[in-house]
């Protein structure tokens, strides 16, 4: 049975060979002469960071800085960004963050160098960054992606920190995209093929052993408009992914001379497995309202080497409705959704959740408006393998509501701004058995009023906080207030600014007081130099005594950064 099946998967992945595997077109380049001959902008800076902290352990050293640069360089018109960053943070194998890249194109071909992370779908290289080159073409309609590099470099293992590190492969791959169309209507068949290097990594007896694996995605991902309001977007990938290379083969394949021949380039054998994903919606756009459908299905385990995550094992459908009306004053959106997983039954359980939001835009004159929002998730369990009990069976259900009213008056020499924001969020457990320790409520609440003097560009903020969070153990209440000002001078040049904020919470366990002061201040010193200076206070002043004097440790922290960026 499963052979059978590894030979069904054999099929479809040469079916799709044949398609992505295309002579690539071109056509001549179209002449330069008129246009400008070299051009450089983009700018580069320095950002130097200082930190103390008396009363808890530091949270970062004491100095440490940053250099960054971006540029692009015009030859005619042809572009060559790039852009770099050092800096004395260390990652987790010791080592600087050092990565460089360029993209540079030139009308519909662009070219890919260094550390890039590019996009071809999102269920095959999705964002994932490597270490190679690549090319884009878009003649006509003719569409084409071609990328090779390193997706993850060598590791071994720490031996100071044996527990944290496990040594892994050199991974490279590429990526192939062939398509049709144009912004609005294409079509591409994609290909992607990522494996470890077994032969990178020697690993000691003692070490966690790792065995090398390989991923290959294919995948095609389409938008297509009708009438100019009617989208279809369509995206479906299946990935095979082997864990093992050095696993044993399946008996099927190397039997037969066509799928042996082919299985060099997939690698199946007895550790492999294949996984599906789609995605695909319907969306109406009409001037006032729209309606949009939306289905989305991911196969337990479903992963590439082109992206970082996936929340897998899921099938969800969504109806996102939206209109407007009374000549666009009153805007009103919302969607429902139903997701479930288990897909191939085989957890103890099966999670259907319930998803259903709705927004209010109301704006009846230009000084005043409100938002309004409302969302209600919903989770409940049905039986899976094992049938369920009413002491285990998970039913559970969030609340949200926010309300934002505004007032705004202007004129030529005053601003003024009022708007009270308040959020209300309630956790309901609907298990009879757990429902009294797990319910939770949050309240929280702000009035906030700014005030600008035009003419002397002098601004004023004032506001007021109150929160409340009740739960099982305990209330915690927490009232403060915030001031702040803010000043430019020289024409602008100068822009300074100094907020403060007070909150003092109140508990069974050790309450206190939180103040935080931050002074921000740039100066523009012309159309190249900038220079910008903060400071940053936190002190935390808490009733920890010596029953608990760790609960809510009293502490003074202080940060800065100077930064220096010259623009060309």
């Amino acid at each position: 049975m499963k052979n059978s099946i590894f030979r069904n998967c054999l099929a479809f992945f040469t079916f799709l060979l044949f398609f992505v595997c295309n002579t690539v077109q071109s056509q001549d380049l179209e002449t330069i002469a008129k246009q400008k001959p070299f051009a450089i902008h983009g700018n580069t800076g320095l950002n130097l960071m200082g930190y103390d902290v008396s009363g808890i352990e530091a949270r970062q050293k004491p100095f440490s800085f940053i250099l960054t640069a971006n540029a692009t360089i015009s030859l005619y018109s042809f572009d060559l960004p790039f852009s770099f960053s050092i800096s004395d943070k260390q990652t987790s194998y010791s080592q600087p963050f050092n990565q460089f890249g360029m993209s540079p194109h030139w009308k519909w071909i662009t070219v890919h160098g260094g550390y890039r992370n590019l996009t071809f779908s999102s269920f095959t290289m999705a964002g994932h960054t490597f270490l190679g080159g690549g090319v884009e073409l878009s003649p006509g309609l003719f569409r084409f992606g071609f990328l090779y590099g390193r997706f993850d470099r060598k590791t071994t293992e720490n031996q100071l920190y044996q527990n944290d590190s496990l040594p892994g492969f050199a991974r490279r791959g590429f990526a192939v995209k062939v398509g049709v169309g144009t912004e609005n209507n294409f079509f591409d068949l994609i290909l992607l093929r990522v494996r470890d290097d077994s032969t990178s990594l020697h690993q000691a007896d003692t070490s966690s052993i790792r065995t090398p694996e390989q991923n290959v995605v294919m995948g095609i991902n389409g938008h297509f408009t009708f009438y100019k309001k009617l989208i279809w977007e369509v995206e479906a990938a299946m990935s095979l992914y082997t864990t093992n290379l050095g696993a044993a083969p399946l008996s099927d394949v190397e039997n037969n001379a066509t799928l042996h021949s082919l299985n060099k380039f997939l690698g199946i054998n007895q550790s492999s497995e294949y996984y599906s994903a789609i995605r695909s919606s319907l969306q109406y756009r009409a001037k006032l309202w729209s309606l949009k459908l939306e289905y989305r299905r991911i196969d337990p385990k479903y992963q590439s080497m082109g992206a970082y995550f996936f929340n897998n094992d899921m099938q969800n459908i969504t109806i996102t409705p939206a209109i407007s009306f009374w000549k666009r004053k009153i805007a009103l959106s919302g969607s429902v959704g139903l997701q479930s997983d288990n897909l191939r039954g085989t957890k103890l359980a099966t999670s259907v959740r319930t998803i259903g939001s709705a927004n209010v835009s109301f704006n009846p004159l230009s000084t005043f408006g409100l938002d309004a929002n409302y969302s209600n998730y919903s989770i409940s369990q049905r039986n899976g393998r094992l049938p369920l009990s009413d002491t285990t069976r998970v039913h559970q259900v969030t609340q949200n509501i926010s309300v934002s009213p505004r007032l705004l008056f202007a004129n030529t020499s005053l601003s003024h701004m009022i708007m009270l924001n308040y959020n209300y969020s309630n956790f309901n457990d609907q298990n009879k058995i757990t429902s009294q320790y797990s319910a939770f409520t949050c309240q929280t609440a702000q009035l906030n009023y700014s005030l600008g003097l035009v003419k002397s560009r002098w601004s004023l903020l004032g506001g007021v906080t109150y929160s409340k969070t009740t739960s099982f153990t305990s209330d915690v209440t927490g009232v403060g207030g915030t001031i702040g000002v803010s000043k430019n001078l020289l024409k602008d040049k100068i822009s300074l600014s100094w907020s403060n904020s007070l909150l003092h919470t109140s508990s069974p366990s050790p309450g206190g007081w939180v103040y935080n002061s931050t002074i921000i201040s740039s100066y523009t010193i012309n159309s190249h130099n900038s220079l910008r200076f903060n400071i940053y206070y936190t002190g935390n002043f808490s009733g920890a005594t010596a029953i608990a004097p760790t609960i809510a440790p009293t502490y003074n922290e202080f940060k800065g950064d100077l930064s220096y960026v010259y623009t060309f």
